[in-house]
């Protein structure tokens, strides 16, 4: 039990105070058309989602940032030299609007994690690089939220999970959902 919580309880819906099985079993009772072993991954993906974005978001906040700061920062450190990344490319990648986008550089801009350099080729344009403290923060954040992964996937191998195997069967069903419409 971490903070009163049970770890198999149902953090999303705490009226419910029951296990993900138990919630599952609940909404097939009441829905008798719903397919449960289809509701019972859904919760359980949604479930590691929250937790996940959770511990994501606790890391952002050390270095006060939000996910969405990170987020930027990421799509900037994967710049290629190549394809240098424009404002244009961050709102179209996190689906936000232009003015969302501008507000989230300049507040980068402004901790000295990010540069904006004018585009050589489009004097109206301007391309963003990550400063050498804007470098360090991400991947700082990138290895301590994989250092909490390590952690919870070794946990998991403890409990008979094949890791190989799941990152397998997470591949198989990505590739339905990496294609359905939003």
């Amino acid at each position: 039990m971490k903070n009163g919580v049970r770890p198999d309880m149902v953090e999303f819906d705490a009226e419910e105070e029951g296990t993900i099985e138990q919630v599952v079993k609940d909404w097939g009772q009441k829905i008798p058309e719903l397919d449960v072993d289809a509701f019972s991954v859904q919760i359980k993906l949604y479930q590691i989602n929250f937790i996940t974005s959770r511990i994501y978001n606790k890391i952002a906040d050390d270095f006060s940032l939000s996910d969405v700061d990170v987020s930027v920062l990421m799509i900037i450190r994967r710049e290629r030299p190549d394809r240098p990344v424009r404002p244009s490319d961050l709102w179209r990648s996190l689906h936000m609007r232009p003015s969302a986008i501008t507000y989230r550089v300049d507040r980068l801009h402004e901790l000295g994690l990010v540069h904006r350099v004018l585009d050589e080729n489009d004097r109206r344009a301007w391309l963003l690089r990550l400063t050498e403290e804007g470098l360090r923060v991400v991947n700082d954040i990138v290895l301590r939220f994989n250092n909490k992964t390590v952690e919870r996937l070794a946990v998991a191998a403890e409990h008979g999970c094949d890791v190989a195997e799941l990152d397998r069967q997470l591949d198989s069903l990505l590739k339905p959902w990496g294609t359905a419409e939003t």
